[in-house]
Formats: C-alpha cells, sequence, structure tokens
C-alpha cells in the first residue's frame, strides 16, 4: 500500500485503502476519472489508456462496467445514467442493465475531458486539447459550441448553483489558471492564478469547500467553500498524478485516480457536524423511503419500538437544511412521512441526491434518495 499524507489542521480522518495491483488482477490502465454509482452502489473508474469502465466494489473487487469505449475519459452519474467523455463522443449508459442508451458525437473535438450538470439539467464538457467548452442537450442528443477560448486549455468542470457558474481548472500554456463562466450567458470571469501547477480535477464536500488535483505536486488541495483563493491548503497528497478527483456525497470520501499509477486511493473527509451519525437505535423498521428515485414525491418510513421524540430533516449535498418534516414526540410503531420535494419556503428543489436525517435523544442515522425531473 502507498502512504497518503494527510494534515492534520484539516481535521481528516484516515486512509481507507488504496486500490492497486495487489489484487488479483488489476483492471486499471492510466485511470483518469472517477465517479460513484449509487444505483449499484459501487466506483465508476475510466481507462484512458485503453477505454474500459471499470467497477469497483467497496471492498475493491474489479470488474468491467463496459468495454465498447476508446480511450474513456470523464464520467458523471445523473440519475440513473452514466455520462462517459471519450475523445470526440459522449455516451450514456443505464445504470441498471449497463448497456448503452444513446452515443452524441462531437466530431470536431479533439479530447473531451471532464463534465457536469447544471441546474436545468445542461450537461457542460471540457474539450481539452481543443480549447473549447460544449454545451449537450441529452435528451435531444445535441450539442453546441459554448465557449472557444482559443489559447486556455480547460480540464476540470465543476457546477456552483449558488452562482449559477461553472468553475473550471485548466491552463494558458504553463500558466495554471482556475475561472468560472456563467451557464447561461457563457460570460467568463478569472478566479485565480493558482501557484500550484498541472491542475487537473475538481470536486466539493459536503461542506460546500472546493478540491482541486495537481500532477506537479501529486497532491490534492482544499480551498474553503466557493472562496478560490490563495489561502488553499493540502487536504492528501503521495498520490501518482492525481487525475478527475470525485467526493462521495453521502459519505464524504475522496476518490483520486492514480493515472500513472494504474490505482485509485480513498481518503475519509470529515463529516459536517450537523449531519454525522450517532449510535443505532433499537427500531422495528430500518428508515427508508419509496419511490426511489422519486418524482414527483416521496415517502419516509420508520419503526420505532417506543415512544420517543423524533426529527426527521431533509439536507442538500452542501449539508444545508432543505426542511423538516418531523420536530415532536412520535409514538411507538409503524410510520410514513410524504415529502413532496419542497424546500421550507414551499418551492420546488432542484433535481439531483438529497440525505434525510432521523434523530432522537440517542440516534441518528442517515439516508440518501434522488430527485428526478
Amino acid at each position: 500500500m502507498r502512504k497518503v499524507i494527510f494534515y492534520s489542521n484539516l481535521l481528516m480522518l484516515i486512509l481507507l485503502f488504496s486500490v492497486e495491483s495487489a489484487f488479483a488482477q488489476n483492471l486499471l490502465n492510466q485511470p483518469e476519472s472517477v465517479t460513484w454509482d449509487h444505483i449499484n452502489e459501487q466506483w465508476l473508474v475510466s481507462n484512458y489508456a485503453t477505454g474500459e469502465i471499470v467497477a469497483v466494489d467497496t471492498t475493491g473487487e474489479q470488474s468491467f462496467f463496459s468495454e465498447l469505449l476508446s480511450s474513456t475519459v470523464g464520467l458523471k452519474v445523473h440519475g440513473d445514467k452514466l455520462y462517459a467523455a471519450a475523445i470526440d463522443c459522449l455516451a450514456i449508459f443505464d445504470l441498471v442493465s449497463g448497456y448503452i442508451e444513446g452515443l452524441i458525437n462531437i466530431p470536431e473535438a479533439i479530447l473531451l475531458n471532464d463534465l457536469d450538470f447544471d441546474s436545468q439539467g445542461n450537461l457542460f464538457v471540457s474539450d481539452f486539447e481543443g480549447n473549447k467548452i460544449y454545451k449537450i442537450n441529452t435528451e435531444l442528443h445535441s450539442y453546441e459550441l459554448f465557449i472557444d477560448y482559443g489559447v486556455f486549455s480547460p480540464n476540470g468542470l465543476i457546477f456552483d448553483e449558488e452562482f449559477n457558474r461553472m468553475i473550471v481548472c485548466g491552463h494558458n500554456n504553463s500558466v495554471s489558471v482556475i475561472h468560472s463562466f456563467d451557464v447561461s450567458t457563457a460570460e467568463t470571469e478569472l478566479l485565480l492564478y493558482p501557484t500550484i501547477y498541472s491542475l487537473d480535477g475538481l470536486a466539493r464536500d459536503l461542506q460546500g469547500s472546493i478540491y482541486v488535483s495537481s500532477w506537479y505536486t501529486d497532491a490534492v488541495y482544499k480551498f474553503d467553500g466557493n472562496n478560490i483563493n490563495n489561502n488553499y491548503e493540502i487536504a492528501a497528497s503521495g498520490f501518482i498524478n492525481p487525475a478527475d478527483i470525485f467526493i462521495n456525497s453521502t459519505n464524504n470520501i475522496l476518490a483520486v485516480p492514480n493515472f500513472s499509477g494504474n490505482s485509485l486511493s480513498f481518503v475519509q473527509l470529515e463529516m459536517p457536524v450537523n449531519i454525522q451519525d450517532n449510535a443505532m437505535l433499537p427500531i422495528t423498521s430500518e428508515l427508508s423511503n419509496y419511490p426511489n428515485p422519486f418524482n414527483p414525491e416521496t415517502i419516509i418510513s420508520f419503526g420505532l419500538k417506543e415512544d420517543s421524540f423524533v426529527l426527521l430533516q431533509i439536507y442538500n449535498l452542501k449539508g444545508q437544511l432543505v426542511k423538516t418534516l418531523l420536530d415532536e414526540n412520535v409514538l411507538a410503531g409503524y410510520h410514513e412521512i410524504l415529502w413532496n420535494g419542497t424546500d421550507s419556503n414551499v418551492e420546488q428543489v432542484a433535481s439531483g441526491l438529497y440525505l434525510y436525517r432521523m434523530t432522537t435523544e440517542d440516534y441518528s442515522q442517515i439516508k440518501k434518495m434522488l430527485f428526478l425531473k
């Protein structure tokens, strides 16, 4: 196992494990991107060298999710679909069946790289060698050139819903740049010329902080929330060309593909205080919701062995409270609570993953659910 170095002032926890060739068969070959498959409870990793998409379960066991593409780069799970960028095309996979449901060709693209959705369901893809950003309508299987940078090479992408912008890292020749563009107007804004180089991937943790990976230092850096400035610090290091990183929104685990190490490393980040688990409560039935994914509403159910005070709340992936469904004493027995997909202001929430948490005096449990529009 390769050591990953931590810095205690970031309140990180421990390295879980690194998936490397220590396993009987290592299928990773220049792993470029990683994402979490919430349907099958596994990691999905793209192989740039040979094109396969590799599934890695929670024990580190590997298998092929797909062997149909060549030089696969960026991966993004959205709803029950996996979107994969492969040089000059975008493949859409059904996560349940594993079949390709669509293929969007962009023949003028040179190297499609990272990708992310905005709040309206539009998909944006960076063309690292073509110095462009494409906007894709995944329903119509159509695309348009959204930004032509000229000399700037865009790499990692992450959507910032608060400001309706996409944050991008990349470089102008040898100079690293992090900037943003408005997903409605394409207007760009310079955020930072960082003193770290060879930036690759971007990710956001449950507390809203943004992370960026660097090949130059083989490290992942952490900014404070959306404050992209020179007040960043090392989150973890000791990687081998860390590529498109990803943070699992249910447990705050940072996954790092080691492009030149043919391996995948995991770092446990600290969970936000307001959504940490405590001891187990004796219950008659597990906290759950149905349907999941849902639209427009879902029923959250649980069972209590005895009367208890119950606080049932919905959180978004930034750890922010969306709505309180229960805040009262509840009788023993089975209970069902309807959530209609609205926030505390009775406004419809955006599509995406949400966390729901049930808390009593000595217990807390968190589950996830997916709202699809």
